[in-house]
């Protein structure tokens, strides 16, 4: 997968996807960065802004291992997860946050990725009993792209695009394979229509 490079990325990331349509203000979402900011008394222009954002995002919505919800994944737009107040897992928490990023201005992708041993269980195999990803968000922030894990509560300034090693584990691994990055994932999808799309990019990657 290429970097963020150019004048193009950051235009395209500016807008909304099918799943992603902004449905809060930039002035409400401001306004509850800014609480956050004035209270740990932190600047605006740093990456606290960002942290802020998924740190109000987590307040708001909780994960839930219903079987309802969870069967819901990669099935709800941005707006049908607030207003649940339930999350899914990382797919929702990236969603939310992307959508309110675009609407406060910040370009921000949507980056779906492979935990890397089962990346090469599938690329041996050909197949896997399980699937095994976390999805992120990429930041245009004060003229350059960060990677954002808002799931995580977390940001990490640099990374390699194509095999991303983090600082921190989630679940025990810390190595993931970007294998798909738009604005979301362009409709919804059951699990399974998710799974087969997630293989097929995956068996084309080079790694």
């Amino acid at each position: 997968m290429e970097s963020l490079n150019n004048l193009e990325d950051v235009e395209k990331y500016k807008n909304f996807g099918v799943l992603t349509q902004p449905f809060l203000t930039k002035e409400f979402l401001h306004e509850k960065i800014l609480i956050d900011l004035k209270h740990k008394q932190k600047d605006e222009n740093s990456d606290y802004y960002l942290e802020s954002l998924f740190l109000w995002i987590n307040a708001n919505v909780t994960y839930s291992k219903d079987e309802k919800i969870q069967k819901q994944k990669f099935m709800r737009t941005a707006k049908e997860i607030w207003e649940s107040k339930q999350t899914s897992g990382c797919t929702d928490y990236a969603l939310l946050f992307a959508t309110f990023a675009r609407t406060l201005g910040i370009p921000t992708t949507y980056l779906h990725t492979a935990e890397y041993s089962w990346f090469q269980e599938l690329k041996n195999k050909g197949n896997t009993l399980f699937h095994s990803g976390h999805s992120f968000c990429e930041c245009y922030f004060n003229g350059r792209w960060i990677l954002v894990d808002p799931t995580s509560r977390r940001i990490q300034e640099k990374y390699e695009v194509n095999k991303i090693i983090l600082t921190y584990s989630i679940c025990g691994h810390n190595v993931y394979i970007p294998y798909f990055r738009d604005l979301d994932l362009g409709k919804k999808l059951t699990i399974k229509e998710h799974n087969k799309m997630m293989d097929e990019f995956c068996k084309e990657l080079e790694v």
